[in-house]
């Protein structure tokens, strides 16, 4: 019997899990651009892994109630020209955009290094046209742009890992399949394992310790956000105010602009 996550007493808001995706996920940021400075151990890399998830898992909750899907588009790639706006000045005044070996400059480092929105954003085209698949309208241009989205997200940040999840997180709310959709994380998630242990063992790695090499290919720890999605109790949570609404937006571009900064002066 597949578990009824809304019985559970009291539980987990979709508001408070966003608030603990946004902690960790500035833990994680800080610990990426100045660990090293502040002596930070390895395995603080792991913390931050279930974020990504957890946002892409958020994303087909909001796909699933949102009242204008279109709207909800619109603010995510808002979200990303504004980011990636940032990017670009900061790569330009940092030269970050130059490939570390040949030391010509990379397109995709010129966009980044980080923007979630990018990468949610073609979730939702991705979700939203299987959904016009499975519900048999415009077939052969959902299938078109379900094919263009997934191509697109394999190149944005974390989109190769985030890929699978998002049609599991899909297929699973929107059939209230809560137990297969854990286990497909789970199973996910055990491969990125198996992958990153293969290559440590073929010695294509470099490394000598599999746990340094674990802390570096880390995303098998996604794994980490079943508990917090199992803890979900179906609820929007917050007070439902446009300002709470639009706090991730903000703080997405504000925290990591600062910490940009900071890198720049330590």
């Amino acid at each position: 019997m597949d578990i009824n996550i809304t019985r559970i007493k009291d539980g987990l808001t979709g508001y408070q899990l966003k608030v603990i995706a946004i902690l960790f996920m500035l833990i994680d940021h800080i610990n990426m651009y100045l660990g090293g400075f502040l002596g930070w151990p390895a395995w603080v890399g792991f913390l931050g892994r279930f974020v990504a998830p957890l946002f892409a898992f958020l994303l087909v909750e909001g796909y699933l109630h949102t009242h204008s899907k279109r709207k909800y588009l619109e603010r995510l790639l808002l979200g990303a020209l504004i980011v990636g706006v940032g990017n670009i000045v900061y790569n330009l005044l940092t030269h970050d955009y130059l490939n570390p070996v040949t030391h010509q400059p990379d397109y995709f480092l010129f966009l980044g290094p980080h923007n979630i929105f990018l990468t949610l954003a073609m979730e939702l085209v991705l979700i939203w046209s299987l959904d016009n698949i499975l519900k048999h309208h415009r077939t052969i241009l959902s299938i078109f742009t379900l094919i263009v989205s997934a191509g697109l997200m394999l190149f944005f940040e974390g989109g190769f890992y985030l890929l699978p999840l998002a049609i599991i997180f899909f297929l699973g709310q929107k059939y209230r399949q809560t137990n297969l959709m854990l286990i497909g994380i789970v199973l996910w998630c055990g491969f990125l394992f198996i992958r990153a242990w293969l290559s440590f063992n073929g010695g294509m790695t470099g490394e000598t310790s599999f746990y340094n090499y674990l802390t570096f290919n880390n995303e098998f720890m996604m794994v980490m956000v079943v508990p917090f999605i199992w803890l979900y109790n179906g609820q929007r949570g917050g007070n439902g105010s446009r300002a709470e609404k639009n706090f991730f937006y903000y703080f997405y571009p504000i925290h990591l602009w600062i910490i940009y900064l900071i890198k720049a002066f330590v």
